[in-house]
């Protein structure tokens, strides 16, 4: 959002719709009314289908990164990466690995490895 989108509402107290908050991306993106449910349904299934404990740890990421430095998030990410791998109760890592290398099922970056296969 743009400093000046950000003071002009603030001190006018304006009210702007769903369209205006995406282009100020306050939003990721807007929807007319009638296709809220649908849209929003369509966004649970997919954050269903992917590890919680690991978006979990990608939100925290995230987060605390921004403000670091390269070494700082480096270090961070690791040691986030090596906690996750001990208390994610899916063994998502050795999941998504073994689909990725063994089965040949999954390709990173093109989808969620399939958090039902055992």
């Amino acid at each position: 959002m743009c400093y000046r989108d950000a003071m002009y509402y603030i001190m006018t107290g304006d009210p702007f719709d769903g369209k205006k908050a995406a282009e100020m991306r306050l939003v990721n993106y807007a929807v007319p009314k009638e296709k809220l449910r649908e849209e929003t349904i369509a966004l649970a299934e997919k954050l269903k289908k992917k590890n919680p404990a690991v978006l979990r740890a990608a939100k925290e990421v995230y987060k605390y990164c921004r403000t670091m430095d390269y070494n700082q998030a480096e270090d961070y990410m690791s040691a986030k990466g090596t906690a996750l791998r001990f208390t994610d109760p899916e063994k998502g890592r050795e999941t998504g690995m073994e689909q990725f290398l063994d089965k040949k099922t999954y390709r990173p970056g093109l989808g969620e490895y399939n958090r039902a296969a055992k």
